[in-house]
């Protein structure tokens, strides 16, 4: 803080005295402005610091996020291979693996974005000097992420809930019809948010071009068929499209 000093001579008549006040108001002025302004330069540091550390966190999370599709891809035949093998057991019981025409694999990547330069920018007062238009950006960009990894979270709860049960019965092909209907529920809950990751990516690449090798349409659709027909894709596009510009 700059402290302000009145003049030292007295003060006779209402000149002096209006000199007086005067010299106080200026000061005074003088001592906000500087002030001010080294505020303003200090929280314009700490923004250009923010900006370095989300530049940085979200390099990170393109090479996180081209890993999860990558394990996206790597993942979705062989849950696909586990329903189809539950299938065919129930017509073909007993037959051995060697017939199956699937595998049964539980060892699948959970994806984790990093965030915590985003918030530590959301705890800075300096976030409030950035413009509003950046800041909804971040902060959309990091819920599209956190969506993702909710989704992947969710498919690793799935998986384990599945391998617990097959774990139960060595051998899949002695199910009976009730163990087959089961094992096929929770397999089916894995490519369910499986295939929610999956248009969770799809989302983030499509609005974010610094992420790339998002699965596509028919790579997603064949986790859950039948794929919609073209004509409701593309009225559903048509419809959000108004929303995407808007944002």
């Amino acid at each position: 803080m700059l402290d302000v000093h009145a003049p030292h001579d007295a003060v006779r008549t209402w000149k002096d005295f209006f000199i007086h006040i005067a010299a106080i108001a200026v000061g005074l002025l003088i001592a906000i402005g500087l002030e001010q302004t080294v505020e303003y330069f200090h929280h314009r540091q700490q923004v250009e610091e923010i900006r370095r550390s989300l530049a940085e966190e979200r390099r990170i999370n393109g090479v996180i996020f081209t890993s999860a599709c990558n394990e996206f891809r790597r993942y979705a035949p062989i849950l696909l291979g586990s329903l189809q093998t539950l299938s065919y057991l129930r017509t073909h019981p007993g037959a051995p693996p060697s017939q199956w025409p699937g595998r049964f694999s539980f060892y699948m990547l959970i994806t984790r974005f990093q965030d915590s330069a985003w918030k530590t920018a959301l705890q800075s007062a300096a976030l409030g000097y950035m413009p509003r238009a950046e800041v909804r950006t971040y902060s959309d960009l990091y819920a599209a992420l956190q969506e993702v990894s909710d989704e992947s979270l969710a498919e690793f709860h799935a998986v384990i809930r599945a391998k617990s049960f097959m774990l139960q019965i060595t051998d899949p092909s002695t199910f009976n019809s009730e163990q087959s209907v089961q094992a096929y529920a929770r397999v089916s809950d894995a490519v369910t948010s499986l295939y929610l990751m999956g248009v969770g990516e799809r989302n983030v690449a499509r609005r974010y071009s610094d992420f790339h090798s998002p699965p596509t349409d028919m790579e997603i659709y064949a986790l859950i068929p039948p794929a919609p027909a073209k004509q409701d894709v593309d009225a559903v596009r048509e419809i959000a499209a108004p929303m995407n510009r808007e944002k």
